[in-house]
């Protein structure tokens, strides 16, 4: 069983599964049908034992209809005398349809049949005498007495059919009972055989399914924490093993390929710094942030003096060295909380976060402006690199992240009207001046 491949466990479960969920459906099927022959035969057997009762009462309505009509001559009794006689012509009539396979019974019912015409003609003529005022002859008849004797053989075979059929009610109640019992039985089994057969199914889709998933969860963890996993060694020799020595090869490429997309669309690839891109959704976390812990945010917008010029006379390789050595400077000037971006060409912008009063935006101010100050190597020859700082500050200039951008920018291009390494905080009148 080890050696089989998961599609091939998968589908023997499925077959037994299926082959016991149809086997035990189409034999309950029979059970109940069975039982619900055996039900039938039950209420079959109370439908003749009811139907014989009531045909002993139609006798009895009949008789007593035909005995108020002769003591009284009143028409009105010879309703029930009539209705009697009908029903129980009809209850005759379907209790031989309903005893038809059973012959013992079917000859009682001959026997009851002609004692009941012999009652039903008894009651007959005195009836008719006494409608052609032959009362004496009528009485006569009555005296006789056949009529008791044809209501107790009446009485007697009645009893006795009804005897019969309550020793097949016994018997039929009996195999209806036993019936159930067998499907009862047959359902206990069945629950626990179907609850074995889930178990033994939990089991192997825990180890085909759901321990391989649960390794595929864990090692995703340690993926995530760096550590190197060799998937040959710790996934099963199947399907599931191979599919997932894939999906982990495939996953550690498309992250990697992934991480390198995001990484250069975010970031500047000459000086690795972050690009223009992440400056918005930066700024706005910054802003919210110190909206919330009633900080200041300061906007250093940055440009390198005469960069043309060095592209122009020593080339854009020394051009690019310059910029990478400047964003170096940039970074090591700032703290770990502040952001520095390249925006393109020779512009910089740094966010200044989480700065408590006006001095701390002086003071990052200043150690800019000192990272400058001396000649840096660029190839193996000194070079002085002078920026323009424009600087503003949230809220104090500004409450909205290009506003405060566009600020920076107005400050930064007032800086440039001095020679070196210069840094201007914005006031509103460079608006006028801007607008002049």
């Amino acid at each position: 069983m080890d050696n089989m491949s998961v599609r091939l466990k998968l589908a023997l479960y499925l077959l037994v599964l299926f082959s016991v969920s149809i086997s035990s459906s189409i034999l309950t099927f029979k059970l109940e049908a069975y039982g619900n022959k055996k039900l039938e035969w039950v209420n079959h057997t109370h439908d003749v034992i009811t139907n014989s009762e009531r045909l002993l009462s139609c006798l009895k309505d009949a008789e007593t209809g035909q005995r108020g009509f002769l003591l009284t001559q009143e028409v009105s009794y010879l309703k029930p005398y009539y209705t009697g006689e009908v029903e129980a012509r009809n209850i005759l009539d379907h209790l031989y349809q309903l005893t038809s396979d059973n012959k013992e019974q079917q000859a009682a019912l001959d026997h009851l049949s002609e004692v009941m015409q012999l009652k039903f003609n008894e009651l007959k003529s005195t009836i008719e005498l006494v409608q052609n005022n032959q009362q004496a002859q009528a009485l006569a008849i009555v005296k006789e007495d056949k009529g008791n004797a044809y209501m107790d053989d009446l009485r007697k075979d009645l009893t006795q059919f009804i005897n019969i059929e309550l020793l097949l009610l016994e018997k039929r109640k009996g195999d209806y009972k036993e019936n159930r019992s067998k499907l009862v039985t047959f359902i206990k089994l069945q629950m626990v055989f179907l609850a074995f057969l889930a178990i033994a199914t939990l089991f192997f889709m825990k180890r085909n399914l759901f321990d391989p998933l649960h390794l595929l969860l864990s090692s995703t963890k340690k993926m995530q924490q760096g550590e190197k996993l060799d998937i040959s060694d710790i996934v099963e020799k199947n399907e599931m093993g191979n599919l997932l020595s894939a999906f982990f090869k495939m996953n550690e490429i498309v992250h990697e390929k992934t991480e390198a997309l995001t990484y250069k669309a975010h970031h500047d690839e000459l000086t690795g710094l972050k690009n223009r891109t992440m400056v918005n959704e930066d700024l706005q976390y910054a802003l919210q942030h110190a909206e919330r812990t009633h900080s200041k945010v300061a906007i250093y917008f940055i440009d390198l003096n005469k960069f043309k010029n060095i592209n122009d006379m020593l080339g854009h390789d020394v051009g690019d060295e310059v910029l990478v050595k400047t964003s170096q400077l940039l970074v090591k000037a700032v703290r770990r909380r502040d952001n520095v971006y390249r925006l393109g060409g020779d512009e910089f912008l740094i966010i200044g976060q989480e700065i408590a009063q006006h001095s701390g935006v002086k003071r990052l101010s200043s150690k800019l402006q000192d990272q400058f100050a001396s000649p840096v190597i660029i190839g193996s020859e000194p070079m002085d690199i002078s920026l323009s700082i424009g600087v503003a500050i949230y809220p104090d200039h500004g409450k909205h992240g290009e506003e405060l951008i566009k600020y920076a920018d107005i400050a930064m291009y007032e800086a440039k009207k001095e020679e070196g390494t210069t840094c201007s905080e914005f006031t509103p009148s460079m608006l006028k001046r801007e607008s002049d």
